[in-house]
């Protein structure tokens, strides 16, 4: 198959970022074989079934390096509020933010979450996604928080996308740690990060620091600090 009249971005270096006004692709079942001017077409390529793009921008697929696509429950109530001047801290001491949706995750199970992460998936892919990184960090204890990375992991078994895993445990201190969220980081945060990685379902560390009362003391420091390290 040859795809013409497409203004391909190869995202070279150059200041165009590869830009080819007039192109062509050329594919062999679900591989693409060439890419170049539609002049410059070599002849192997030219005999088969041939589409019209009608100048539409054709790039390489998208990475989302930052998801949360795994989740129960939902916040819609709180986009008003920010529309209407609440902060996020605000809206986390009212009880809203990262602990609102806390305890529909954990109430939900594998096949929920999986079926409401796949309905996200889906526009993600439609729009040219190819690799999304997903994010724990809405069960904050040791059962909730593995079940959503192994939710994560079961994106790619039934999507054409690849998935890479964070461990987000220290995202916020659950109701059960209030002021004790030293606590929560040696209890919780740090054994499940050791289960996730012995299960293989986590391949980076994810923190989440803001001047929010739910962080953890021994993530805080400045107004965001965020930090990732590959697991080996």
């Amino acid at each position: 198959m040859l795809l013409t009249n497409a203004n391909i971005v190869t995202l070279q270096t150059d200041d165009s970022f590869g830009q080819i006004e007039g192109g062509a692709i050329a594919l062999e079942g679900e591989q693409i074989t060439w890419v170049g001017a539609a002049s410059d077409v070599p002849d192997v390529h030219r005999n088969g079934e041939v589409h019209d793009l009608g100048g539409r921008l054709v790039t390489p697929a998208l990475i989302d390096c930052h998801t949360h696509v795994v989740f129960g429950g939902n916040r819609a109530a709180e986009f008003e509020q920010r529309l209407n001047g609440a902060s996020y801290e605000e809206i986390a001491k009212a009880g809203g933010g990262i602990v609102a949706t806390v305890t529909a995750t954990r109430g939900a199970s594998e096949a929920a979450l999986l079926a409401d992460a796949l309905t996200r998936v889906d526009v993600m892919i439609a729009e040219g996604v190819a690799l999304i990184e997903v994010k724990s960090g809405y069960g904050l204890d040791r059962e909730t928080e593995l079940k959503m990375l192994r939710v994560a992991r079961q994106i790619a078994q039934v999507r054409p996308i690849e998935v890479r895993t964070s461990f987000l445990g220290a995202h916020a201190t659950p109701a059960e740690y209030a002021g004790r969220p030293d606590a929560y980081i040696d209890d919780v945060c740090i054994p499940t990060l050791r289960a996730a990685l012995a299960e293989g379902l986590v391949d980076a560390v994810d923190g989440f620091c803001e001047a929010l009362p739910s962080t953890p003391h021994k993530l805080r420091g400045c107004l965001m600090w965020r930090w990732t390290l590959a697991c080996r």
